[in-house]
């Protein structure tokens, strides 16, 4: 039954355990009874910040639409670290929504990225009215999202999504004055517009773009070990036990959370709640057909945002109203190239199997067969000249844009190896986890390496499907430098459709700036340091050290 006279209220209170008061505005239906809550808690303002689902079209449908800002944001009370008081802030505010006089007493959350992450954090918090999830774009951890990303700290997403998305509203809270406030502002625009020469200023925990009165938080996270007692009570994936709530996942192939999205998928499907995974050629928060360089054509929008409410009210109604959900499969995947979705039971699909791409010397320099002759290739990484990023999982859009974009011009430096299949006789699906399996040495202290899997067209074009990082000290500690180690770079995972007559390429390089910082290669960090050395790194394909990619090829 549709609900046509809504009541819309804004600005009501709801006082957390510690005497903080978080305000939200409530979207029900104005017929009399009591009805099951839908809430979102974000940082982006209640009044403007949901960008792919408008409330009013879910209480239409007999929702009481909950849209909370969260502590320190906007007009909620308090002060704003990221996710640090989501978990109780979380159940308090269920528990408030739960007993509003027009409660049925049943909560449902919704939202995407960090408002899917403040679904995660409640759930964990074990509230027992929440009943069920949808977290579009969530990740798991905050360690892993910015400062250990394998070892490597998310430089791009750390600094954009703090100067662009959270510190104008903390400029409008510190600044009393007017005159402070548009000076301040105006700096902020300045710095956006600069973003890319900022990118470079070293050491990162002195950046200029952000006053450390203005964001505390900013550089002293920076500092904080992935070991820190700050990210225990926010990190999910240790605390996945505690979940006991079905979600339905929507992920991106090009998101900055693939990943994260998976795992909270799968901790949920493994332990049988009900969790549903839904998997697009997307970037973060994009559902259309256009990605990146290509066009996906128009089944990429089935997900897409005009179809976004029916999914979503078909969840909500089958656990928050008992009503029957559509028949879906545990799993839904877009498969690029093949530009059509496919489903599972399971993730990754049972029927993709896991087959080694072994990297070789000469104009055919990946083959399926192990090599059989000794080889190496070697480059020189500089960390004042890294290989800039292009394309993939970045939250960083406007200057390093996201998603597939073609590689070919920067395959012309002499710090990208480049290993490519001959021409496929036939097409190839690959669906499912990647991973690079290398062996390498470097002259230095410490180094990184990083891959990249690329489809390569008839014509050249070279569009990236995955990549991945690994600090050396990260896998091998104190034995990185002159040693010949085995490194695993985890290219988290996709689905494309390699057509006949394309190539398979990966690309081993040591640097993709600034979607990650650059490792100095001396053992300190850029966060403290801004001295530098140039690395000189050898990579080994041969029977005893037989560097290769595998692939989840489907049968």
């Amino acid at each position: 039954m549709k609900h046509n006279q809504l009541i819309i209220e804004t600005d009501i209170p709801a006082k957390m355990r510690d005497g903080v008061t978080l305000y939200a505005d409530i979207y029900r239906p104005a017929d009399e009874g009591k009805y099951p809550v839908l809430l979102t808690r974000l940082p982006y303002s209640k009044s403007y910040g949901l960008h792919f689902i408008r409330p009013n079209i879910l209480a239409e449908q007999g929702y009481i639409v909950i849209v909370q800002d969260v502590r320190g944001r906007y007009k909620s009370e308090g002060e704003f670290v990221p996710y640090i008081a989501e978990v109780d802030d979380g159940y308090d505010t269920i528990e408030w929504a739960a007993n509003l006089p027009y409660s049925n007493g049943d909560v449902g959350m919704f939202g995407l990225s960090y408002y899917g992450y403040t679904q995660i954090l409640a759930a964990m918090s074990g509230n027992k009215h929440l009943k069920a999830m949808a977290p579009i774009m969530a990740q798991n951890s905050m360690t892993d999202v910015f400062n250990d990303h394998d070892g490597a700290l998310e430089l791009g997403m750390w600094e954009t999504w703090n100067l662009e998305s959270m510190l104008p509203n903390m400029l409008t809270r510190k600044y009393n004055t007017s005159e402070e406030l548009e000076q301040a502002v105006n700096a902020l625009m300045k710095n956006l517009d600069n973003l890319d020469s900022l990118y470079k200023f070293k050491p990162y925990k002195d950046w200029p773009a952000i006053g450390r009165e203005e964001m505390p938080y900013f550089s002293e996270l920076l500092h904080y070990e992935p070991t820190h007692n700050h990210w225990k009570k926010i990190d999910a994936k240790s605390n996945y036990d505690k979940i006991s709530v079905p979600g339905l996942h929507v992920a991106g192939w090009y998101d900055c959370f693939l990943d994260k999205t998976i795992a909270n998928f799968q901790n949920g499907h493994c332990r049988k709640l009900g969790d549903k995974l839904v998997i697009g050629p997307w970037t973060h928060a994009n559902f259309t057909q256009m990605i990146g360089d290509r066009d996906f054509g128009m089944a990429a929008t089935k997900w897409g945002e005009a179809n976004m409410h029916a999914r979503h009210l078909e969840w909500f109604n089958h656990w928050l109203k008992q009503e029957p959900l559509p028949e879906m499969p545990a799993v839904n995947y877009f498969v690029m190239g093949l530009n059509d979705w496919k489903t599972s039971e399971t993730w990754p699909p049972k029927n993709a199997v896991t087959t080694p791409l072994y990297f070789k010397s000469g104009a055919v320099s990946a083959e399926f067969t192990p090599p059989t002759t000794a080889y190496e290739a070697k480059f020189s990484y500089d960390p004042e000249n890294p290989v800039p990023s292009n394309g993939g999982g970045t939250l960083h859009k406007e200057l390093h844009a996201d998603g597939p974009r073609d590689q070919k011009h920067l395959e012309m430096r002499e710090d990208i190896l480049c290993y490519s299949t001959a021409p496929l006789e036939e097409a190839l699906e690959i669906t499912g986890e990647i991973q690079v399996k290398l062996w390498a040495k470097t002259d230095a202290p410490n180094t990184d390496f990083t891959a990249k899997l690329v489809d390569v067209f008839p014509d050249g074009t070279a569009f990236n499907l995955a990549d991945g990082i690994i600090r050396a000290n990260k896998q091998h500690g104190d034995s990185v430098q002159n040693n010949i180690n085995q490194y695993t770079i985890d290219l988290w995972a996709t689905s494309n459709l390699f057509k006949k007559g394309h190539q398979i390429r990966i690309e081993i390089s040591s640097s993709n700036f600034p979607r990650f910082d650059p490792n100095p290669n001396t053992g300190d960090s850029f966060i403290n340091s801004t001295k530098s050395q140039i690395a000189h790194q050898t990579i080994y394909h041969s029977p005893e050290y037989p560097s290769h990619i595998l692939l989840p090829i489907i049968r």
